[in-house]
């Protein structure tokens, strides 16, 4: 075991040694946390500005003035009379008009006679912020035409309500935030773990190969299981600890930023408390170990930085799918998801998150997951013991 803690010090001082390593280790996963919300904090303001000061061209036919009326207590709406909807097709792409609406020619007529009208409404689908203020401004309109027909009829509103609703919220506010973002968590977590990994174990397989230092390790009166249970301790530690940081870094940003709303700390906190913090890295702890393992069994017999890289990143992907799938409402934790590697983790972080994790499965989980890193240092130190592999 000392010779092992031995290796474990040798490596990481020489990696520590890089700023490379340094800056992608340690600073890098700090930031990461801090400089995504603030961006998205800047990107919401920024698009929530643009809308509300955006300008609107809305084609008419046959509009009634009180309507046009309605619409013009908004400085930002222009409406542009049109004689026929021929042209509606020309208007949209040369974006003369970003909506049209064409009321029927007996509008008036209708009206006068309690009968219902059909306004066709030309939209463009992706035109999210249009769209959204068309659909309050028709709606308005809609309800000032029902109060005076109930004002005409002499109805009251209460009259033809049969009964209002009123939901009362029974999850907690962990819980439903939980379930909406926490599948965030560990796709920022995993992501950040793999860049870890790639980069300690490329540096201490391939880059002593190309330093030519891996035949000088490899002579040392130690076993290579006792070497290769080093290096991947090392490597490990290396995508663990960005991790770590990654999470420091977004509690820092909660702390620090004052642009984050109220209501977004309170939920960030609620999720990320002592608990959930530390059911969140027992599961990770092994998975570091199952990745570094998986890394190393890939570019034992790599030669070159590019070569391993391209040996390796297939498993991103393997990574990156199941992680996407887990964030999605449609799917839960359950006996047969717990058995699904990533997607497993992925699901049960957000089940840690909101609070309604079920520790049977957490720890079919977790147990999982050690004998997966049990396997991939396996395989790791049967590629490792192929002096063909290492020393080509």
């Amino acid at each position: 075991m000392k010779m092992i803690f031995t290796i474990v010090k040798k490596e990481l001082t020489e990696l520590l040694r890089e700023r490379k390593t340094v800056f992608n280790s340690l600073i890098l996963p700090t930031l990461i946390g801090p400089v995504l919300i603030i961006v998205m904090i800047k990107v919401t303001q920024l698009i929530d500005k643009k809308q509300q000061e955006q300008h609107v061209s809305i084609g008419v036919i046959n509009a009634p003035q009180d309507f046009l009326a309605l619409g013009a207590e908004n400085k930002l709406n222009t409406f542009i009379p049109l004689e026929s909807a021929q042209d509606f097709d020309i208007l949209f792409q040369e974006n003369t008009i970003q909506a049209a609406l064409i009321f029927p020619n007996q509008w008036e007529k209708h009206l006068a006679n309690l009968k219902p009208n059909q306004v066709d409404i030309h939209k463009n689908s992706s035109n999210d912020a249009v769209n959204k203020r068309l659909h309050h401004l028709i709606e308005q309109y809609q309800q000032k035409l029902k109060d005076q027909r109930l004002q005409q009829l002499g109805i009251s509103v209460d009259k033809i309500t049969p009964f209002t609703t009123n939901y009362i919220e029974k999850g907690e506010q962990r819980e439903i935030f939980g379930k909406q973002f926490g599948g965030f968590i560990p796709y920022m977590f995993i992501l950040t773990m793999w860049g870890g990994c790639l980069l300690s174990a490329v540096d201490l397989v391939v880059g002593e190969k190309e330093r030519k230092t891996i035949e000088t390790t490899m002579l040392l009166p130690i076993s290579k299981f006792k070497i290769l249970i080093g290096k991947t301790m090392v490597v490990a530690t290396l995508g663990f600890v960005p991790a770590v940081l990654s999470l420091i870094g977004l509690l820092g940003s909660i702390q620090f930023i004052p642009d984050i709303p109220v209501f977004l700390k309170d939920a960030i906190g609620s999720i990320l408390n002592f608990k959930s913090i530390l059911l969140t890295f027992l599961l990770l702890i092994p998975f570091s170990i199952f990745l570094g393992g998986s890394i190393i069994s890939l570019i034992t017999s790599a030669n070159t930085f590019k070569e391993a890289q391209s040996k390796a990143t297939p498993i991103i992907m393997l990574l990156i799918i199941p992680l996407v799938l887990a964030m999605t409402p449609s799917f839960t934790l359950n006996w047969t998801t717990a058995f699904i590697p990533v997607f497993n983790i992925g699901l049960s972080i957000k089940e840690i998150m909101a609070g309604t994790i079920h520790m049977g499965m957490y720890s079919v989980i977790f147990t999982s997951l050690i004998g997966l890193s049990v396997g991939a240092v396996y395989l790791s130190h049967k590629k490792f013991s192929d002096e063909n592999a290492i020393l080509m």
